[in-house]
């Protein structure tokens, strides 16, 4: 019944909970009152469908998104707030191997803790379905660690499963210093999970981002992993220069960009040499100017025009890809020296010929 693959079935089994014993809900969510009616799918803003919300006559007790493998989509809990603003709680629920970052008010907890409060119901069958969910989460979750390789699949495991605990794994290694963020959000040219830091850059206006994710492309992304194993490519690293708060990429400061390469280029020696090929005028203009004055050609690699219309903001860098075979642990390490290299980047002031 609780496929991984499958939020709605389990957002709609926790609705049932919630309905048949609204005190223990009360506990697992730290709400008060326990007169309260449950709507699944609530409406939000445009194509928006809120997981489950619950009120109390006038009053909204809590607004709940539901994660099991998936990760947010840009800005949702912000519009889930702005839909449905003056609740209680608002509460993002998620595995806790499988980390979702949570903005603004909105309170994390996992799907662990609040199975733990249902098992201790007073109605038997909350508590016996609490508890066996509860044992289902803990042993279908893959079990990775350092050792484990990131292109070895066993034949049958559900792949986008797999791919996701491994860089939830290596996110749950990472203690960037005061003023990095670190995240899991989206891939937004495909379907893979991505882990990303960020820090504010030198300019206002930008951020400094490194990021890394699987490359696979998105035709060849198998539901469950065949045998032999599915050819990953590996996690594939971004360094990017981003602007955000804008609605087009025409004033992105490609000077700037040009003026990170120096301490880019002296980090790492192995950035692929593929040309980006910017579709919008105005990003192929200023990728050739940057060129002009002496950037290497594979250097502006990312999402102009179109992503600053969709989400606002746009990024352009240079990538290195990392072997199919690297270990979880090996990773953590590329990714801990690259906190340092993000650091030194958000330092570096923009070019004068901005």
């Amino acid at each position: 019944m609780l496929s991984f693959d499958n939020e709605n079935r389990w957002s709609d089994l926790l609705a049932v909970l919630i309905e048949r014993d609204p005190s223990a809900a009360a506990v697992a969510f730290d709400w008060a009152g326990t007169e309260i009616a449950v709507t699944r799918e609530a409406p939000g803003e445009g194509k928006d469908r809120i997981d489950i919300v619950v009120r109390s006559g006038d009053n909204l007790v809590a607004v709940i998104e539901v994660k099991v493998i998936g990760v947010l989509g840009r800005n949702q809990l912000e519009r889930y707030r702005h839909a449905l603003p003056g609740a209680q709680r608002y509460t993002l629920v998620f595995p806790h191997r499988l980390p979702v970052t949570a903005t603004d008010d909105w309170r994390p907890t996992t799907w662990e803790s609040v199975l733990e409060t249902f098992a201790s119901s007073s109605v038997p069958w909350v508590a016996e379905t609490a508890i066996a969910w509860r044992d289902h989460l803990e042993s279908s979750l893959p079990r990775v660690d350092a050792k484990t390789v990131w292109n070895e699949f066993a034949a049958g495991e559900n792949f986008p499963l797999a791919v996701r605990a491994r860089c939830s794994w290596v996110y749950n290694q990472l203690n960037p210093p005061a003023g990095v963020e670190l995240m899991v959000v989206q891939s937004g040219a495909g379907v893979s999970p991505v882990v990303k830091m960020t820090a504010p850059a030198a300019r206002s206006g930008y951020v400094v981002a490194i990021e890394f994710e699987e490359r696979l492309d998105s035709r060849y992304w198998p539901g469950t992993a065949p045998d032999p194993a599915p050819d990953v490519r590996g996690p594939s690293v971004k360094v990017c220069l981003v602007q955000t708060g804008v609605s087009t990429s025409a004033g992105f400061d490609w000077y700037y960009l040009l003026a990170l390469w120096p301490t880019m280029a002296a980090a790492r020696t192995d950035w692929v040499t593929e040309k980006p090929k910017p579709r919008a005028p105005h990003d192929k203009a200023g990728y050739l100017r940057m060129v002009a004055a002496g950037g290497p050609p594979y250097l502006g690699i990312g999402f102009g025009e179109a992503q600053a219309a969709k989400s606002n903001d746009c990024m352009f860098g240079a990538r290195f890809q990392l072997a199919a075979n690297i270990t979880l642990g090996e990773l953590v390490i590329e990714m801990k020296v690259l906190e340092t290299v993000l650091q030194d980047l958000a330092a570096v002031l923009p070019s004068a010929a901005t």
